[in-house]
């Protein structure tokens, strides 16, 4: 297959420096959305010398593929589910407990501070400098079989689940549903053929992965905050001047934070857009949802990894809750 990266010619052929970033979705997800922001802006305070050029649609290979090619400086850089990294830091399925977060900005006040640092920073035996956090939104449910509207409209349900996360099998299992795990470009197509029932995903990519297409009902269980890493080869990374590093970083949150603003002003966009389209979306009670998902997680997560991470995101919750 002939590789179609996603940049102006002329901005990579002055370009001193090319990096390649893969992504899962398309271009016009909000990844792809943030991708092009951090492009731009490491374009702008480099004054053209930094170019990152976009292979999305899986064309690079799977999510968990394309975390291994940045180990082995195959590829530059990637962002994934928090949770394709639990592998090299079982602490990060901490962001797998249902219903963690009260809100999106709660999330963004631990992943931007210190201890976010301290987080990315864990993934650097593994060769992967963590960048910086990026969007992947509340997750709630679609299905072709029938709105979710109790934890028990679950059970029975064949449903994807996110590739190279135990913890996601082991929390559909526990409500009674079928998990099946895989790669995001094979979702449309399972959905289509029937081979599955349901997904979750946040609302941005559930409508720019035109899911809606291919589902009837979309339920807003909102069950699960998770974040994206953006990571780059380690290695690469330290080999560049502080000052190039310091650009990088820079236009990796840029990215992040346009591509917050993406999903959370559109969301209610896209809802209106999808009910348009002839899907059904439903209000849900989280409270049934949350006494019954997140003891699944919670509880084997501290006997498995402590409880020092749980705590110090517990406390910035609840300061926030003060305020």
């Amino acid at each position: 297959m002939k590789l179609k990266s996603v940049f102006s010619n002329s901005v990579l052929a002055k370009a001193e420096m090319t990096l390649r970033l893969g992504l899962e979705p398309s271009i016009e997800s909000p990844q792809g959305v943030g991708a092009k922001e951090m492009a731009k802006v490491a374009d702008e305070l480099s004054k053209g010398k930094i170019a990152i050029e976009f292979f999305p649609d899986q064309q690079l290979g799977t999510g968990p593929q394309m975390i291994e090619m940045v180990k082995k400086g195959e590829l530059d850089i990637f962002q994934g589910g928090a949770g394709l990294y639990s592998s090299i830091e079982p602490r990060l399925n901490v962001f797998d407990i249902p219903y963690l977060f009260d809100s999106v900005e709660q999330a963004y006040k631990v992943l931007d501070s210190d201890f976010g640092k301290e987080i990315l920073a864990t993934l650097e035996p593994a060769n992967l400098k963590g960048l910086s956090f990026w969007e992947n939104g509340i997750r709630s449910v679609t299905s072709n079989v029938k709105p979710i509207n109790t934890p028990e409209d679950l059970v029975g349900l064949k449903i994807r689940v996110m590739p190279a996360n135990q913890v996601h099998v082991d929390l559909w299992q526990g409500v009674g549903a079928k998990p099946e795990p895989l790669p995001y470009g094979e979702i449309y197509g399972k959905l289509k053929s029937g081979e599955l029932d349901a997904q979750e995903h946040p609302i941005a990519p559930i409508y720019t992965g035109k899911f809606y297409e291919v589902q009837k009902y979309l339920s807003l269980t909102q069950h699960m905050y998770g974040p994206l890493i953006q990571v780059m080869n380690l290695e690469k990374f330290n080999a560049l001047p502080k000052e190039t590093q310091d650009i990088l970083l820079k236009a990796s949150y840029a990215g992040a934070v346009k591509m917050r603003q993406f999903s959370n002003e559109n969301a209610a966009k896209f809802i209106d857009d999808m009910k348009n389209k002839g899907m059904l979306v439903n209000e849900v009670d989280t409270t049934p949802f949350k006494a019954k998902m997140r003891p699944l997680v919670e509880k084997p997560y501290v006997e498995k990894n402590g409880d020092d991470w749980l705590k110090k995101i517990n406390a910035s919750i609840e300061a926030d809750r003060k305020k």
